[in-house]
């Protein structure tokens, strides 16, 4: 669940959703009464400093076009991680009936992120893939730079030394949505998966409309990240998405193509 992006003309369906420059035969009127006339007339709003209390968004997830499960991403209030105020983010991936009679998918992430300091405070994850288990828990020591990490079912033990202010890859999304960015900005931050640390990077570069069945259209912006492990950029598939433009900076859409033929998608359903 990493940040992505589009950088077509005009793309005309898109696993439910549609992209265009040009909202229609009238000008789009946006929240603030504005009159659009083109996608190069949409102004990204600086984001909210403070996450909601609470929210649900739901995602469809597509594999080369068949529809293959959902995503729900939640905001489900603030906790205290080791003395600290951390907004309580959580991710679920289920497979559908369809899947998951070939290969059934049930996976949770959970990540605590420092309301104050918007980094990651703790990381548990619980996976289950076919007969495939893990499940996890590391706790970021932010001030010593170190990841501890504790394997539940292994029994085993770690410490992965971490760089400033690193994100786990649940809070790296939401932390995404609160950056004040603008056309033409760049993102360069470190997230933390799998016992390893990336550092993500990427162009915010295009506007358009984006209409989705759980917000209707939307005035949104793109972008399109790279990942680098070790100084070495990291070749396994490219990574696309749009992002409302409004103060929320809700995920709308995005596509993940791999390298060898392999397509997924995902598109925004619904949000409470």
């Amino acid at each position: 669940m990493k940040i992505l992006i589009l950088a077509i003309t005009a793309f005309c369906c898109f696993y439910g959703c549609t992209i265009s420059h040009w909202p229609g035969p009238r000008p789009f009127v946006d929240e603030q009464g504005r009159e659009i006339h083109s996608a190069a007339d949409i102004i990204i709003e600086k984001p909210e400093r403070r996450l909601p209390d609470r929210e649900v968004m739901k995602f469809n997830l597509k594999w080369i076009g068949f529809s293959i499960g959902t995503v729900t991403m939640s905001i489900n209030g603030i906790e205290k991680i080791n003395g600290r105020d951390a907004y309580y983010l959580e991710a679920l991936f289920e497979s559908n009936k369809f899947l998951s009679k070939i290969y059934r998918i049930e996976d949770r992430f959970v990540s605590y992120m420092d309301v104050e300091n918007l980094y990651t405070l703790r990381q548990e994850v619980y996976r289950s893939e076919g007969k495939y288990r893990k499940r996890a828990v590391i706790d970021f020591d932010q001030a010593a730079h170190k990841a501890h990490f504790r394997d539940l079912i292994a029994k085993s033990e770690k410490v992965i030394d971490i760089p400033a202010d690193v994100q786990d890859t649940l809070s790296a999304c939401y932390y995404f949505m609160l950056l004040p960015l603008k056309a033409g900005d760049t993102i360069d931050y470190s997230v933390y998966n799998s016992e390893q640390v990336y550092r993500l990077m990427g162009l915010i570069s295009e506007k358009a409309f984006i209409k989705t069945p759980g917000l209707g259209l939307k005035e949104a912006f793109g972008i399109k990240p790279y990942v680098d492990l070790n100084g070495q950029r990291v070749q396994k598939g490219e990574l696309k998405a749009y992002f409302s433009c409004d103060k929320r900076r809700i995920p709308l859409m995005g596509r993940i193509k791999g390298v060898v033929f392999a397509e997924a998608a995902f598109s925004l359903t619904k949000i409470e």
